[in-house]
């Protein structure tokens, strides 16, 4: 089983930090440290007071569109 976070108003499937880690192939510390210095898309929301969420789609097209990206290695 798999289960997924989704918005209950707009349907985006939403991650929390060990999911954008995982798709982008980083460790959640450094996905921690990414989003502190601002380098990731901001959250869009949180689950809880201490769980950030981000729209998974956004968090997929910035990993796709940023420079060293093994995406972009691909094409």
């Amino acid at each position: 089983m798999r289960p997924i976070i989704t918005d209950a108003d707009t349907g985006r499937e939403l991650w929390r930090v060990k999911e954008c880690a995982a798709h982008c192939g980083i460790k959640p510390s450094t996905w921690t440290t990414y989003t502190a210095q601002g380098r990731t898309p901001a959250p869009i929301a949180h689950f809880d007071q201490r769980t950030p969420v981000w729209d998974a789609a956004e968090v997929k097209a910035w990993h796709a569109a940023r420079p060293g990206s093994p995406t972009q290695l691909r094409r």
